[in-house]
């Protein structure tokens, strides 16, 4: 039982949605960071990062020395340039803090943070929230999958940043190193003696930053190493994981639909068992609605497996698929329509009808989302078309009478500019003619087949033919001759192999010609003898003139009067 158009599609699209995600989640659930393996000693590196740690909280208590004299400052100043200045190197103090704080708690977590609370998360995805509600598991999967790839990311450019800074630090420690201060007043000496202090400081500070950046991702890099699992495992994983849910998910959806459909062809065979029964209008319906139910059901089940299997992740992208293919499809709705009223019997094509498809008349056997076409004349010619296809043309009813086809395969026919032999082949495109043995074939285009107005002969044909005689028989040339010409050529025509076939043979004087007495000789033969037409035409000849050589009738010729002009 073929299917209806929009319940095709969306079967068809539904498994596409499924496999699309099943593309796209294998991928991100194998995605994993290409880290190198840690070449020193991890007793070394224990040690240094203790060292490290224990400066940090040193440096620390240093910074919050200085924000405490800061604040002493702030108090003190007098004038608003020095307040906002000390204020700026206050917060600049701060966010130090805060980052040796949290690069503090980085090394000794490796790098790993406690997820963010639901509520954040929501408020996060606020803006058009239904949705984001739906977009929101796979953005937060694609984070939480390249999160640790974006924290090596940046560590390395810190890294690239303290290398850069601490580079061009030296150099002005070394330019300010070539300064000759023996000029210098005291207070210039002061201020000179300030800023290599400051520049010191400073590269000490870069210096500590880019071991403790360094030392971080040399953490992140032992911690993900640790944890590295391999191509079987990731396999394994996701066969066991969102693979078993996918693959549940699936069978769930084909084991509902197709269940259902042959509910649908058991209750159809139950039901209906006379072929030639055509169904009514309130059974398209019916049918039509089932085949409806029967997606959405299907859906539903490969919906409730993701559900109790709580993958918020393909929920989402399964629902993303289908409202993006219902978006797609909402602007071919007006051709569905027209569609569906085919399908219904109530449109432009109706069942049992027939339509015209390229000069071929083709009767519409059954109405579905592959229409199939017939020509009752030839078996073998058959057709599917698309209720989208079928859409273009109109149907009408047929009469008892009305031909499907000038000839069958195996007709003996002839085309109007005489051209005779037997069809060996007929399609949707040409018609072959050749002799009766197959050979020298010809083949003709419909459209050129149908203009050349065919005569079929295997149907019964008649054959014609003319013979003359002298003047000098003119006194019995409406009595005599005529029935011993008939009865002499039927005599003949018997004794041939397809005499049997001869139906009917007259002979009617035709008229008197300018040196004959003209006579039409016709033979009427039914159509199993078709392939004889030219011997037969040869045969009427022959014994035409066998019976005038009987009769001593005389056969004339030609004759041509020459007149010569006297001057």
């Amino acid at each position: 039982m073929a299917q209806y158009p929009m319940l095709k599609k969306n079967f068809l699209l539904t498994i596409f949605s499924l496999f699309t995600g099943l593309i796209i989640l294998i991928p991100i659930t194998f995605a994993s960071n290409n880290v190198p393996m840690l070449a020193s000693d991890r007793d070394l590196q224990k040690e240094l990062a203790i060292v490290k740690l224990n400066d940090i909280i040193r440096n620390i208590k240093q910074q919050k020395k200085e924000v405490d004299a800061k604040l002493q400052l702030l108090i003190k100043a007098k004038t608003e340039q020095e307040k906002n200045r000390i204020q700026n190197e206050l917060n600049e103090l701060s966010k130090a803090i805060v980052e040796q704080e949290s690069s503090f708690e980085m090394i000794l977590t490796a790098g790993l943070e406690l997820e963010k609370d639901d509520a954040e998360a929501q408020e996060k995805f606020d803006w058009q929230k239904d949705l984001l509600e739906i977009v929101q598991p796979i953005l937060s999967e694609l984070r939480q999958l390249t999160e640790n790839k974006r924290k090596l990311d940046n560590l390395n450019k810190k890294i690239a940043f303290y290398t850069s800074q601490i580079a061009d630090i030296e150099e002005v420690l070394k330019h300010i190193s070539k300064v000759n201060t023996r000029g210098f007043e005291k207070e210039a000496l002061m201020e000179f003696e300030r800023i290599d202090r400051k520049w010191r400081g400073q590269l000490d500070k870069s210096r500590h930053l880019l071991e403790i950046a360094q030392l971080q991702y040399d953490e992140m890099i032992k911690s993900q190493s640790a944890k590295e699992v391999s191509v079987a495992e990731h396999i394994e994983q996701f066969a066991t994981g969102r693979g078993a849910t996918l693959l549940m998910a699936l069978v769930a959806f084909i084991m509902v639909y197709f269940s259902m459909l042959l509910l649908l062809k058991l209750l159809g065979w139950l039901s209906n068992r006379n072929e030639d029964q055509k169904r009514t209008y309130y059974q398209r319906v019916i049918k039509l609605f089932y085949h409806f139910l029967m997606a959405a059901l299907a859906v539903a089940a490969a919906f409730y497996v993701l559900s109790v299997r709580n993958d918020q992740v393909l929920i989402g992208i399964t629902v993303l698929l289908l409202l993006s293919i219902i978006w797609l499809l909402k602007s071919s709705i007006s051709s569905y329509v027209s569609e569906l009223r085919i399908l219904l019997n109530t449109g432009s094509v109706r069942e049992g009808e027939c339509i015209l498809y390229n000069g071929i008349p083709m009767q519409v056997e059954s109405l579905n989302y592959y229409t199939k076409l017939v020509n009752p004349l030839l078996p073998g010619l058959e057709l599917r078309l698309t209720l989208a296809e079928l859409a273009n043309y109109v149907s009408r009813p047929y009469s008892p009478d009305e031909p499907w086809f000038p000839c069958q395969i195996g007709d003996f026919v002839m085309l109007s500019d005489g051209t005779y032999g037997m069809v060996k082949c007929v399609t949707l495109e040409n018609v072959l003619l050749s002799l009766s043995d197959g050979t020298m074939p010809r083949t003709y285009t419909i459209p050129d087949f149908i203009s050349a107005s065919p005569k079929n002969f295997s149907y019964g044909f008649i054959v014609v033919s003319e013979f003359g005689i002298d003047y000098k028989h003119q006194m019995l040339c409406t009595t005599e001759i005529p029935d011993k010409m008939a009865n002499g050529i039927r005599e003949g025509l018997l004794q041939e192999t397809y005499g049997h076939a001869l139906k009917d043979l007259s002979v009617f004087f035709a008229k008197a010609n300018t040196s004959s007495l003209d006579y039409k000789i016709i033979a009427t033969f039914e159509g199993m003898v078709a392939k004889d037409y030219f011997a037969i035409r040869r045969a009427l000849q022959r014994y035409a003139v066998e019976v005038c050589n009987r009769q001593q009738w005389i056969i004339p010729f030609t004759q041509v009067a020459v007149h010569t002009r006297v001057d």
